[in-house]
């Protein structure tokens, strides 16, 4: 898959071209402070280990889910991450959550958006700019019905892009991630649409 915005190319990772760009994504602790585990990577072959992971999960999904990179065409440089994964696939989800309700007692889909900007890139809109296009897509051509965003209570700056984008909050989960207790935010097709 590769998607494009008026500055912005989303593509599948290059795990030894991209990794030096991406080192200022996955190396930087304010980053990987919102990422499961706090997962800092701390050397080039770190990093690139993670993005050789990225691009084969990608490669093999058969559901349109994935990792990509977002590049900042007027520099050519990697800033950033997007990617669309399928909860069910976590092991510690449970499969007797699939059947429990959230929140106004309707079924979810269990897609979830994220996506990572290096912090030079913070504050120019490329991480709205990049979800648009996979938004999109996962309505249009996966037919999903839901995407929904996971997110630290505290991280103000992802919960701010939610609400940009569409999302609205859902209550707290403790269905991912190991049990932490995360907000949950949800953006339906049908709302994105109108």
């Amino acid at each position: 898959m590769q998607l494009e915005t008026q500055r912005l190319i989303i593509r599948p990772w290059r795990p030894f071209e991209d990794v030096r760009d991406a080192m200022d994504i996955f190396g930087d602790k304010r980053v990987t402070r919102w990422l499961e585990a706090d997962s800092q990577d701390t050397s080039l072959r770190q990093v690139q280990g993670r993005l050789q992971r990225y691009a084969d999960q990608t490669q093999a999904a058969t559901n349109g889910t994935g990792s990509w990179a977002i590049v900042q065409k007027d520099i050519d440089r990697v800033v950033g991450q997007v990617g669309l994964r399928d909860l069910l696939e976590l092991e510690e989800v449970r499969p007797d959550h699939v059947a429990e309700p959230i929140a106004d007692g309707t079924q979810l889909d269990y897609f979830e958006m994220e996506w990572r900007l290096r912090p030079a890139s913070w504050g120019f809109g490329y991480a709205a700019e990049s979800a648009r296009p996979l938004i999109e897509r996962s309505f249009e051509k996966l037919g999903l019905s839901v995407l929904l965003a996971i997110v630290q209570p505290d991280n103000q700056r992802a919960i701010t892009l939610m609400t940009r984008l569409g999302m609205r909050y859902s209550g707290v989960t403790t269905r991912c991630y190991r049990g932490q207790s995360l907000s949950l935010y949800r953006l339906s097709a049908e709302h994105y649409w109108r």
